[in-house]
């Protein structure tokens, strides 16, 4: 049995056993595309001179600096964080709380906008200067743009809003996570196709639950990209069914075919890194909630695959986690996933009967 464990940092030093006493909850969210979103509540007490006070007064002001760490076995959560918010509940005589709320390290570049010209540089070249503050910096390659590419050559918005652009237009994401004690920023392609950092057993595996899942069967697009040439109308100069790095044996792309052009993208993008991405993208149509609260539950993350096992011959394989929200309380800890996926079936499937039929056999010795 794992326990998860909770240490916070304030101001650089970590909180007294005394005063995580009065934690009421922790609360850290993972999701792609955005900042991870942390919040603490506390039990607030008061003197006889009605100064009401609690262990982390020192967040109440714009971007002070904290850090929470989840610990579960030999793996770890670690978000620096950025206070955003303070709110109070006061009740004489009652319990009463704060709640800080904040982001993680990026909100240190979403603080100024800037009017800035990247003439002639990449996207991912403009990622790693941006970057830089935030400490160790990964970034994936992206081509050189032309000059018509204004979207690349000219900055007017904070550098953290301008990266999100760029990041988007690539099929990117940009995000902060701890890495070996590292902080480290990322401006990357998520792998839908990556080995996989745990196996989640549900349906009637170890961690049960009642998993909801949802597939659109037609929202996966074979785009056909083209662009206007005076004098000739449209010309088609690439497509793309979506197919590539299926997660399963039944992909969902391409099942409806689509015109784009150069104004369903953001800046110059070559024709077939447009179609590709677009393509690809829409076939994402298979999502998959659950709550974990298992004692042997893994510490789930976002942007990691899983597999999942114990749904079926459709429904079990490899899924993306979009995002995890974690949430810490006296009553435990309890992990609220949504994953996400661009086909069906398992392409690597366990031997032997599994699924119902494989806990019937076992528990009657078939």
């Amino acid at each position: 049995m794992r326990d998860s464990r909770v240490s916070i940092t304030v101001g650089g030093r970590p909180l007294a056993d005394s005063d995580l006493t009065r934690v009421r909850s922790v609360d850290v969210s993972e999701t792609m595309g955005n900042q991870t979103q942390v919040s603490i509540v506390v039990s607030v007490e008061t003197d006889a001179t009605s100064h009401w006070t609690s262990p982390i007064d020192a967040l109440v002001q714009p971007f002070a600096q904290f850090e929470v760490t989840i610990t579960r076995g030999s793996d770890a959560l670690v978000v620096p964080a950025r206070a955003t918010s303070a709110s109070w509940s006061l009740a004489a005589g009652a319990l009463s709380t704060l709640t800080i709320a904040g982001l993680d390290a990026s909100a240190d570049l979403d603080r100024e906008e800037k009017d800035h010209d990247w003439a002639g540089v990449s996207d991912s070249d403009v990622a790693m200067q941006l970057l830089a503050p935030l400490g160790v910096v990964r970034a994936g390659t992206t081509p050189t743009p032309d000059s018509s590419d204004r979207l690349t050559r000219h900055q007017r918005a904070t550098d953290w809003s301008y990266l999100k652009t760029l990041a988007g237009r690539n099929d990117f994401d940009v995000y902060v996570e701890n890495v070996d004690g590292m902080q480290t920023a990322v401006f990357d392609h998520i792998d839908p196709i990556a080995d996989v950092s745990t196996t989640l057993d549900l349906g009637y595996g170890d961690l049960g639950g009642t998993a909801t899942v949802q597939v659109q069967l037609v929202s996966g697009q074979r785009v056909n990209f083209t662009h206007g040439t005076e004098g000739s109308g449209d010309q088609q100069v690439a497509g793309n069914d979506g197919r590539g790095h299926a997660m399963g044996t039944q992909s969902l792309g391409g099942a409806v075919s689509v015109l784009r052009d150069p104004t369903d993208v953001s800046g110059s993008q070559p024709a077939e890194v447009a179609a590709r991405v677009l393509a690809e993208r829409s076939a994402f149509g298979a999502s998959l909630s659950v709550s974990l609260t298992g004692p042997t539950m893994p510490l789930v993350r976002a942007r990691r695959t899983v597999q999942v096992r114990g749904l079926g011959d459709l429904l079990s394989g490899k899924w993306l986690v979009k995002s995890v929200r974690h949430t810490i309380s006296p009553a435990g800890h309890t992990q609220a996933l949504s994953l996400s996926r661009n086909a069906l079936g398992d392409q690597n499937p366990p031997g032997g009967a599994g699924g119902l039929l494989g806990a019937l056999s076992a528990a009657v010795s078939l």
